[in-house]
């Protein structure tokens, strides 16, 4: 039902509160099997059954591509190694040949955290379901139970511009990280305190801004939270462990992207990132694609996905790179291989012109704005406060600029002039990466 539904969300979005309250308490209601399809509780099976079935998984996704998808027909491939790696680029330039329509596919996008967007397929039934369901499992795991009372701050943009808003669905208070300031924080203090959930849902340096905003309130939070949730971030040390002790609650953190082939988090007994075999299958590379199997040195995240006959990826390269830890088997009870360290998801802020700081991550990375699938790459200069300079270079399709700088500052409640320059390309490092952001102001 929630696929079908989707496209129904905006308008969800923006009904009345009382309409939109009563029509979510509704759709919590109803049975998980109606709400979220056959897929979830097959999914749920996999997970708790498995034992050993991923070379099972591995295989049938490879038969299927083989069969199937026009980019890798007509080729012999014996098992995953004998894949080509592919990656962002290959994907655009050969998009219709990854593409099997025959099955239902919603179209999405990604802003992409190299500052090049992404477009893709997920597979209706299946994609939004399965992470749902591993969600539900693996937050599970830190004493989350469907219903909970979860604080979210993160990215996403409210109706109507507003500061906080209670969604039935899911039992959440949203607070919008774009608008939350030194004004308006004690009031955002109270709503919180009243609604009183048990667990936080945040972008890291969101949540790390919303601990500064209220240290310097004189109102403080009156919260037992029991876990909080970050994800879609790079996380250091030394803010896990302030939000952590701030909170005095263990934080589950994890890796992961829009493309959904890979899922690593830590658990309750160690800060490694543990890698579901029953998500997707994984692989560290060196620069010459050579399998790396021993800890502690760092390769690119390959990933492989199982449950996407849409689009599916076979040894996608990521664009991230990490270190296998030494740990093979935790005491939650996980046997396999771990990641000690995630690198290439530093974070970096922009500044409203009320000297707000918004992460990347809420302003471009979250968002799937359509203008994405027609753009190659961005590049945002900041040189003042509440100015944003971005430079765009398009796919040769055009755009309405207007429109899209309208999209962007209506996320920040119209508190950044937004400059947007159409350009031929954009200038790399000497050793060929791309930056996203150059921040000219002072970091606070």
């Amino acid at each position: 039902m929630e696929d079908k539904l989707y496209h129904l969300l905006t308008l969800y979005k923006n009904l009345p509160f009382p309409i939109k309250f009563i029509v979510g308490k509704i759709y919590n209601s109803l049975p998980t099997n109606i709400k979220y399809g056959r897929f979830y509780n097959l999914y749920l099976k996999r997970i708790n059954d498995f034992n050993k079935r991923q070379n099972v998984l591995l295989e049938n996704q490879i038969s299927y591509v083989i069969e199937n998808i026009p980019y890798y027909k007509g080729n012999e491939y014996k098992s995953i190694i004998d894949f080509p790696v592919i990656n962002k680029n290959i994907i655009r330039e050969n998009f219709n040949q990854f593409l099997n329509l025959k099955n239902n596919g919603i179209k999405t996008n990604t802003g992409g955290s190299s500052g090049t967007p992404f477009e893709f397929y997920l597979e209706k039934g299946v994609s939004r379901p399965k992470e749902k369901a591993h969600f539900d499992w693996y937050w599970n795991q830190f004493g989350y139970n469907s219903g909970n009372k979860i604080l979210m701050i993160r990215g996403e943009s409210l109706a109507n511009d507003k500061l906080y808003e209670y969604q039935a669905i899911g039992n959440k208070l949203a607070i919008s990280c774009y608008h939350i300031n030194k004004i308006n924080i004690e009031s955002v203090i109270n709503i919180i305190n009243k609604f009183n959930p048990k667990f936080i849902h945040g972008y890291p340096s969101a949540l790390k801004n919303f601990i500064d905003l209220v240290e310097e309130n004189s109102k403080s939070l009156e919260l037992e939270i029991k876990a909080i949730f970050l994800g879609s971030e790079g996380l250091f040390y030394k803010d896990k462990e302030r939000i952590k002790k701030y909170f005095n609650s263990k934080i589950a953190h994890w890796y992961g992207h829009s493309e959904r082939l890979v899922h690593a988090g830590n658990c309750m007994y160690s800060d490694d990132f543990h890698i579901f075999p029953f998500y997707g299958y994984v692989e560290l590379l060196d620069d010459e694609n050579n399998v790396i199997t021993e800890p502690n040195i760092k390769g690119k995240i390959v990933a492989t996905g199982f449950d996407n006959t849409v689009m599916p990826f076979i040894r996608y390269d990521t664009g991230d790179e990490a270190e296998y830890s030494e740990m093979n088997k935790c005491n939650c009870g996980f046997i396999g291989n771990s990641f000690k360290k995630i690198h290439g998801r530093n974070q970096d802020y922009i500044y409203l012109i009320d000297r707000t700081k918004v992460s990347l991550t809420a302003f471009v990375f979250g968002q799937h704005f359509d203008e994405f699938s027609k753009i190659n790459q961005i590049q945002l200069e900041q040189n003042e406060y509440g100015k944003l300079i971005i430079r765009i270079v398009l796919r040769g399709e055009t755009i309405n600029n207007k429109g899209f700088v309208k999209k962007l500052t209506d996320s920040v409640n119209a508190q950044l002039e937004i400059e947007l320059k159409i350009v031929e390309n954009i200038k790399k490092t000497k050793r060929g990466k791309h930056i996203f952001l150059i921040q000219n102001l002072k970091k606070t």
